[in-house]
């Protein structure tokens, strides 16, 4: 059966969808003397980005300020903004908006990894492998590898089964490399990644419930503050263990912290919560 699977994924490879990064086309740093101003901005409006409208206005005005020059850390701004703009409609039932702003968050994350990792995005365009290609990256290009990994796994999942499949060995090969260089990033995000991995692929490309575990648990180790690492580690893991009890556990834990503990993460914990209601209220279904 296994052996039957992985032929199966093997197969629809060919029928995924694939993302043009275009990382031949050269994207260069440029910059006036409005930039500064149009950037604090929206950085002032995404202090309250808890608030959908204030998060669009902080979007708005990073695009706008992208106008008037090309900037790595603007860009990935722009790129996690859509990211949790994405993450909201999908709470609110709205995939079709959800999808989008994926999109654009991949289009945002593309333009800053060819400026803060020049040397990653040279090799892409010359046809090297990803897997290397992602090891030219250095900690200053963290944060921009770190949002084009993540808009990519939720872009390439919307477009199906055989797209996820496609990229699923990039992302992973990023999450590693990340781990090495700053493994407490976004709440040790490369960790909850890694957790996901294993647990979706175990059984069809070699992934592990074991590391999962031990991906997610470090995870909450590093940032017990943030509540995603949880709901992750119940809706990937604990479904595919099928066990009920510890999913319960982990969401009743997500649904009763206090989601301002972190102040930098607060908005993020309260769609984390929002997630964990409607997971639980999917129990029967899922179980």
């Amino acid at each position: 059966m296994r052996l039957a699977l992985v032929c199966l994924a093997v197969g629809l490879v060919g029928c995924a969808t694939t993302y043009n990064a275009n990382w031949a086309a050269p994207e260069t740093a440029t910059s006036d003397d409005g930039l500064k101003a149009a950037l604090e901005e929206g950085d002032a409006l995404w202090q309250q980005r808890g608030d959908q409208a204030r998060l669009q206005a902080a979007i708005d005005k990073w695009e706008a300020a992208a106008t008037r020059g090309s900037d790595a850390a603007l860009f990935t701004r722009i790129a996690r903004g859509h990211h949790l703009l994405a993450d909201l409609h999908g709470v609110e039932g709205n995939p079709e908006r959800r999808d989008s702003e994926y999109q654009l968050g991949l289009d945002w994350a593309t333009r800053a990894l060819k400026l803060a990792a020049p040397d990653f995005a040279k090799a892409m365009g010359a046809g090297q492998p990803y897997s290397a290609s992602i090891g030219l990256t250095s900690k200053d290009a963290v944060p921009a590898a770190y949002w084009y990994a993540a808009n990519l796994e939720k872009w390439a999942a919307s477009r199906g089964f055989a797209t996820r499949i496609l990229y699923k060995d990039d992302i992973k090969a990023t999450m590693e490399h990340l781990q090495k260089l700053d493994e407490g990033f976004f709440a040790a995000a490369p960790y909850r990644h890694l957790g996901s991995y294993e647990a979706l692929t175990e059984g069809l490309a070699g992934g592990s419930l074991e590391r999962s575990e031990a991906h997610f648990k470090k995870g909450v180790e590093l940032a017990p503050a943030y509540l995603g690492t949880k709901v992750l580690w119940a809706k990937h893991l604990c479904v595919k263990k099928e066990d009920r009890l510890k999913f319960t556990e982990l969401l009743q834990e997500v649904i009763a912290a206090d989601p301002a503990v972190d102040p930098e993460l607060e908005a993020e914990n309260r769609l984390e919560q929002q997630k964990a209601k409607q997971l639980l209220a999917e129990i029967d279904e899922l179980f």
